[in-house]
């Protein structure tokens, strides 16, 4: 595949350059590294923190841009440019301009025309969204996925689009009227033929779209996209012209993202804030913390905010000071990660929360909340894990002892709520935590607990992490514990079905044993949301395998291995890797996927389309 000119003179310029920073600075790199990162990045590393061997994976563009404008710049502030450059160049095994400027190095081929979604489109095959439905199932009915179990060996690779210089891809698409709308790991959100790939448009956002794309309808007929990027920014957008609609910055912290999907309710959109913060807490200079995770509700067609509900009732107070005299706040943290689940019948949405930031830890932390849907009151919360303050600083040898003290285990929740009506005409609310125990408790009864069940350690990367799934019987839970298992490569992962009446076990399968264990970041783990359509169970693993299982057994129906290189729509070189993040979305016959993930595991650029052959 040819890139454009202009590309290659850059590319040529840009690995001379490189080539001589590089010979001349390399003891600037180490010295930089060894000052700045070495005491999260050694070859143990702590907890969240990728290793040597792992961050030579990664693009020097990649390490550069992440100290400059990333996670890491607070970490990274006391660094010169040229010492940031130079601690990439020293890191990354691939020479600097080996991957082309993200601007410039795809080239979108456009569809031959560009007809106009037919006004019943959300009424014929689709997928929108995270859950799929009010209750959050992740459950895509028989006659929308058109697709059976013995139709599995018939699907092949239809085509990919690339992602330059990025090495993690997590969105879940919206897809209908022949239509897929893909976010970006490097911003925008692109709208192609989801047969083909051509390109209808690009969409440009602020940051990266991590969070799944919703597609609604408003009652003037037109078809609109609903999206938040990582800069917190939440966007409408027409989805036959792509033009903008309306967009509002949902959070002014520094620090505010969105990453959970919204969820719709009568004309409303209920979008979730999560936060970096966590990340910024690491640093010695940082007043940490001041984020506060909440809910913001939006009239859909004019984009008025209606309310804006901070999960964290506790004022914020100055509480205590580094040793170095550096303020500390708090309470803080609650961040809201994944979609709202909307309950009609109690007039509620129920979330789940993320630890505290800072110690003591907020009563609504690590917790199950029930939040009135016209005026975004909290009505009723159960806190599942108490005192869970943490920030990268206590994971960090050499952080500030102060900033060390009182630290939780990190294991808030990660995943959606799932509710579900047994046949007696109770109703359970099933929420999975990094802890890795399964909930289930009465959602007419304030969150009373009903069963509890421990399915893996858990932990800071373990446990159930992006989400589940659930039919009208059973829930199927993949287990994470990516970190947890480090040391004993093969033995993360698995997935669970039980009976979400009393939650006893249907069956489990353990993860089959990685085939890529020579390589940094491979792991069994299977933290990527699990989908379902009727007769298969679909799981991505980190050892970059998709797998399907059948519902009934967990024999697995059908393995394909994602860590190779493809062709790509956009002129972009692609390569898969693990899988972690969104799960499948099966719309009429095709599945689609991201493959790679370059935090923890094996890197990967693509986002995948499978057909009927």
């Amino acid at each position: 595949m040819a890139y454009h000119p202009l590309v290659t003179v850059i590319t040529a310029i840009s690995l001379l350059m490189a080539s001589e920073i590089f010979a001349e600075d390399r003891d600037i790199g180490r010295n930089a590294f060894e000052r700045t990162c070495s005491g999260c990045h050694s070859e143990t590393p702590v907890p969240r923190a990728m290793s040597p061997a792992q961050m030579a994976e990664l693009p020097p563009e990649k390490i550069f841009k992440v100290q400059t404008e990333g996670l890491m710049v607070l970490q990274a502030a006391a660094l010169t440019e040229l010492e940031k450059r130079a601690l990439a160049i020293y890191i990354s095994k691939t020479p600097w301009g080996s991957v082309p400027d993200e601007k410039l190095a795809e080239t979108l081929k456009q569809c031959d025309s560009h007809p106009n979604l037919a006004s019943d489109s959300l009424e014929k095959p689709h997928w929108s969204g995270w859950g799929l439905d009010l209750d959050n199932t992740h459950f895509q009915p028989g006659d929308y996925a058109g697709l059976k179990a013995s139709d599995l060996e018939n699907l092949e690779f239809k085509w990919a689009l690339g992602y330059s210089g990025a090495t993690t891809v997590t969105t879940q698409p919206a897809v209908a009227g022949g239509r897929i709308y893909i976010g970006g790991p490097n911003g925008g959100i692109y709208a192609l033929d989801a047969k083909s790939g051509c390109a209808h448009f690009k969409f440009e956002t602020e940051d990266a779209v991590r969070g799944a794309i919703t597609l609604t309808k408003l009652s003037d007929g037109r078809l609109i996209l609903l999206a938040g990027d990582r800069k917190a920014w939440f966007y409408a957008i027409d989805a036959n012209s792509g033009e903008l609609l309306w967009k509002d910055k949902a959070d002014e912290h520094a620090w505010a993202i969105i990453t959970g999907s919204p969820s719709l309710y009568k004309g409303v959109v209920y979008v979730p804030l999560a936060s970096f913060e966590e990340l910024a807490g690491g640093s010695e200079s940082y007043e940490c913390c001041t984020f506060r995770g909440s809910i913001v509700a939006y009239d859909i067609g004019s984009g008025k905010r209606l309310w804006k509900s901070s999960l964290v009732q506790e004022p914020l107070v100055k509480t205590k000071k580094m040793t170095n005299g550096v303020q500390l706040w708090g309470p803080s943290g609650v961040a809201v990660w994944s979609q709202p689940t909307i309950d009609p019948k109690q007039g509620v949405l129920y979330l789940t929360t993320g630890d505290s930031y800072s110690s003591p830890a907020s009563a609504t932390s690590d917790s199950i909340v029930a939040m009135d849907l016209v005026t975004g009151e909290i009505k009723w919360h159960l806190q599942t894990s108490a005192d869970d303050a943490f920030t990268a600083a206590c994971a960090a040898p050499n952080a500030d002892p102060v900033a060390r003290e009182d630290c939780g285990p990190d294991v808030d929740f990660g995943s959606s709520a799932i509710l579900r009506t047994l046949p007696n005409g109770r109703r359970v609310l099933l929420a999975g935590q990094k802890s890795g125990v399964l909930h289930a408790i009465d959602p007419d009864n304030k969150g009373e607990v009903l069963w509890q069940k421990r399915l893996s350690p858990g932990g800071v990367l373990g446990g159930i992490e992006w989400g589940f799934t659930a039919d009208d019987k059973r829930v199927y839970v993949p287990i994470s514990d990516v970190w947890e298992t480090r040391t004993t490569p093969g033995h993360a992962g698995g997935i669970y079905a039980l009976n979400f009446a009393d939650g006893s076990e249907a069956w489990n399968t353990p993860a089959a044993k990685p085939d890529c264990l020579e390589r940094p970041g491979c792991n069994a783990g299977q933290p990527a949301a699990a989908t379902l359509i009727p007769g298969v169970l679909f799981s991505g693993s980190m050892d970059g395998h998709m797998r399907a299982y059948d519902p009934d057994t967990g024999k697995v129906i059908w393995d394909i291995d994602t860590k190779r290189e493809y062709p790509t729509v956009n002129d972009v070189p692609g390569v898969g890797g693990s899988i972690k993040g969104a799960g499948v979305t099966v719309v009429d016959g095709w599945i689609y996927f991201g493959s790679g993930y370059g935090l923890w595991g094996l890197p990967g650029n693509v986002f995948l389309a499978f057909g009927p052959k």
